[in-house]
């Protein structure tokens, strides 16, 4: 077995033991990377003499005694989180040139943990796109189908991590960047509750405290190694809380729910993936009840629209006003509905926000975790934005996100997990969901289901 094959625990594992050494580990990923990164497009940045660098560092702090969880292991950041004095430009022309002038806590977590930092990976301009694609570094290309879009934002994080061109890469979430990717790459991505990964330094977001780093791996062991790492409260951010754990001995009480309760257009072969897995769990002696979630009335993510336009118009108005050409078409309309918003319609979405909240709440007063498609369709096609039919009818422009955007507004932990193939061979994600810092049940349950599915899922065909 290759290296690039080997997950990260096994990786961390081989290093510490001496069995390779750090700068073998970098060689190969460096290999792989001149190899295969071209056709996806999932790097924009790596340095090689600066991987060397790296690699040696944590030899000489194995040899003199140090235990590293990530000994030598790659991974990947993604494009709007500060690594020193690397060039990390949120896929904007506006940052063109942009060196960061420190290390995000993550990353600097990661390093602290031995990893390796890899390079970085594209993402649309700002995070603020369902695909991944920017006018700097062009699309990232899907491993699977490199006609088809991983999704976004995330999309290059996922990419890289399905290619096997690292084991390990983060990614942010403010609406499904993670979880949906994820779903159309096969890999696993978790979104940890709001607030578990401190954030910057580095910069300011569009979003409402509604964002949080994320992982993505092959397995969900690896997931869970990272936030042994990066997931403790940091002094930066005031928004972070730590981990917290629900120490509750008893089994865990699963709610399905094939369209989460909103009547949502979903590919027939989605749903028959998902509800197999599903089945796999009833199978094994889990309890699992359907249940209809109830939400807000005229629930849509319409409703918290404002708050992402608010924001970026608050960020980059004046940048805007100024040169308005110097931003992604689709982005600057953003801005400029943003500059037209009231606080009327700011607070609006956030009295919607709370509401959304309670209903969310309710969900869980007879289980424990809720289990639902990640994304109603597979990869679509890099020629369109986003998919324009769904099992054959006509879908806006949101309907591919309509299970993820919701969990992001509650700042509750989600993850996605490959559980099929649809028939054009393309991946399929059930995503697992839990109550705010409820994140072990959450990967409990990945892990239950990975180890039911994992050996009926075909192998990466690259």
């Amino acid at each position: 077995m290759e290296l690039t094959d080997l997950n990260a625990a096994e990786l961390a594992e081989q290093v510490r033991r001496g069995t390779v050494s750090a700068r073998a580990v970098a060689d190969a990923f460096i290999q792989k990377l001149e190899l295969c990164n071209l056709p996806v497009n999932a790097f924009v940045y790596w340095n090689r003499d600066d991987i060397h660098l790296q690699s040696e560092a944590i030899q000489k702090r194995l040899d003199e005694g140090e235990v590293l969880p990530l000994a030598g292991v790659p991974v990947a950041i993604k494009d709007n989180l500060w690594v020193k004095d690397w060039p990390i430009t949120q896929g904007s022309r506006l940052f063109e040139g942009f060196i960061a002038p420190e290390d995000s806590v993550a990353v600097a977590r990661l390093r602290d943990a031995g990893a390796i930092i890899l390079g970085v990976t594209n993402s649309p301009e700002f995070a603020c796109r369902g695909f991944t694609s920017n006018e700097l570094y062009g699309p990232t290309r899907n491993p699977w189908d490199l006609e088809r879009t991983p999704g976004g934002s995330s999309g290059g994080s996922a990419s890289a991590v399905a290619a096997r061109l690292c084991p390990l890469a983060l990614g942010t979430d403010a609406g499904g960047s993670i979880r949906r990717p994820a779903s159309h790459t096969g890999t696993v991505g978790f979104m940890p509750s709001c607030g578990t990964v401190p954030e910057g330094p580095g910069f300011e977001g569009p979003d409402s405290g509604n964002s949080t780093i994320g992982v993505f791996a092959r397995a969900v062991a690896d997931v869970e190694l990272v936030m042994g790492v990066i997931g403790e409260a940091g002094h930066i951010d005031p928004g972070s809380v730590g981990r917290a754990r629900d120490g509750s001995p008893r089994p865990l009480r699963l709610g399905f729910s094939p369209d989460l309760g909103l009547a949502a257009l979903l590919e027939p072969d989605v749903v028959r993936s998902v509800s197999a897995a599903v089945d796999r769990l009833r199978d094994d002696g889990l309890a699992v009840h359907e249940v209809t979630p109830r939400w807000p009335e005229f629930i849509s993510e319409s409703r918290i629209d404002a708050l992402e336009k608010s924001a970026l118009a608050a960020i980059y108005g004046t940048q805007y006003r100024q040169n308005k050409a110097q931003f992604d078409p689709d982005v600057a309309d953003q801005i400029r509905k943003g500059l037209e918003l009231t606080g009327v319609d700011v607070a609006n979405a956030l009295r919607f926000r709370k509401q959304l909240h309670v209903h969310f709440v309710a969900c869980f007063e007879t289980i424990d975790v809720l289990l639902c498609p990640t994304t109603p369709v597979t990869a679509w096609l890099l020629s369109e934005a986003w998919p324009s039919k769904i099992d054959g009818k006509k879908a806006s422009v949101r309907d591919h996100a309509v299970f993820t955007w919701m969990i992001n507004q509650v700042f509750a932990p989600a993850c996605s997990v490959p559980c099929g193939i649809d028939c054009k061979g393309l991946p399929v994600g059930l995503q697992i969901i839990a109550p705010r810092f409820a994140d072990h049940r959450v990967l409990a349950t990945a892990r239950h289901l990975e180890r039911l599915v994992g050996d009926t899922l075909p192998p990466f065909p690259g």
